[in-house]
């Protein structure tokens, strides 16, 4: 066997680099694409599809991807799922060439109107058969919204989830159990628009984790490889954070972690696949390494894989930052949204200081 090639000391050995696209579907969709665009994600690119021409105004700096304007006229699809469906269908040529040029998709929608539901399964067919490699964001109705429109979302779950390769299922209805708390412990209602944007965190978080996995180098590195043999072992996603600094930053890094503000208890028990994100500083101990690894195991069953990739930064000194995904099989509880109690004090936006808006790859960049 002749290994000359592959030992070539002039020969430069980089990865193929993962394209990454996130689509927005229908208002909602957009919406969140667009708020969390407004971050600059260059290594990211972003599109937008509707039928409305005033949501797709509204969308700027990215692609945006006007359907059915014979049919709709430029407004929206009033709900019908039907006419979403074939109007999509009809698109599938164009939509076949929005997708090329991709390795991995996000593609973020709700479930409660017509576009979202009726033209997403066109978009995750197409991806499908092209080999791309998918992660839906998918967003259930509020149950006071009716018995019926919560039955066809879930109808519309059961499709799509037949054809991602690993999705986020979040339910509006979690928003309703949850506040702001102020320094004193004093509780408020969230606002509407507090409470959506609860959900755009949860997808910025998502995003940004699988962005710095594939683009950042570690001391130890996760890839492509580790990301899809973690969707191999169950298609439903959850996506926690944790922080911790000073003498007890571990501790208080795994606790926050262990915990969602929008699924309450993060289930260790059932997960199939876990892959957990930690950063530090450049001081970073092998001791503490090992301690938040047995911390998780402690959790999980003996057999469940624990991936992990470690990354340092110079302005994380006495902090541990945390982001732990599991992969698990399906779980209506979860995805319907049950009421139960939440712990209102733990935020997703805990990497606020630190700048989360700039995913690590990019600081890294900017530095």
């Amino acid at each position: 066997i002749n290994f000359k090639k592959s030992r070539d000391k002039d020969r430069t050995f980089n990865p193929l680099p993962v394209r990454i696209k996130v689509l927005g579907v229908g208002g909602a969709g957009c919406s969140i694409v667009s708020r969390v665009f407004s971050q600059n994600w260059k290594n990211i690119s972003f599109m937008v599809c509707d039928t409305s021409v005033k949501t797709l105004a509204s969308c700027e700096g990215m692609d945006r991807f006007l359907l059915g304007e014979s049919v709709t006229k430029g407004w929206g699809t009033g709900g019908d799922r039907e006419i979403a469906k074939k109007i999509a269908q009809e698109a599938e040529k164009d939509i076949r060439g929005l997708l090329d040029d991709v390795d991995l998709l996000f593609l973020v929608c709700s479930l409660s109107k017509g576009l979202g539901a009726g033209a997403s399964p066109v978009f995750l067919k197409v991806a499908r058969e092209k080999g791309l490699l998918t992660i839906g964001f998918f967003i259930l109705p509020f149950n006071f919204e009716g018995e019926e429109k919560v039955a066809e979302a879930k109808d519309a779950l059961e499709k799509l989830w037949q054809m991602v390769d690993g999705a986020v299922v979040v339910s509006n209805n979690v928003l309703l159990n949850m506040e702001n708390s102020n320094p004193e412990g004093i509780s408020t209602p969230l606002s509407l628009k507090e409470a959506f944007m609860k959900i755009d965190e949860v997808f910025k978080l998502l995003v940004s984790s699988i962005g710095n996995i594939l683009y950042t180098p570690g001391i130890i590195s996760l890839d492509f490889a580790d990301i899809k043999s973690f969707l191999g072992r169950g298609r439903q996603i959850i996506i926690a954070a944790g922080k911790g600094s000073g003498e007890r930053r571990i501790e208080e890094a795994v606790e926050q972690v262990f915990y969602s503000p929008l699924w309450g208890k993060i289930p260790l028990k059932k997960t199939k696949g876990i892959l957990l994100i930690i950063r530090g500083g450049e001081n970073f101990e092998l001791k503490q390494l090992e301690r938040i690894i047995l911390s998780l195991k402690k959790q999980v069953n003996p057999s469940v894989p624990v991936n992990f990739g470690v990354y340092t930064e110079n302005n994380l000194s006495d902090e541990i930052l945390l982001t732990l995904m599991l992969s698990s099989t399906r779980n209506i509880e979860l995805e319907m949204g049950e009421e139960k109690s939440y712990q209102q004090n733990l935020k997703l936006d805990i990497y606020d200081d630190q700048d989360l808006d700039v995913p690590t790859f990019l600081r890294k960049q900017h530095n």
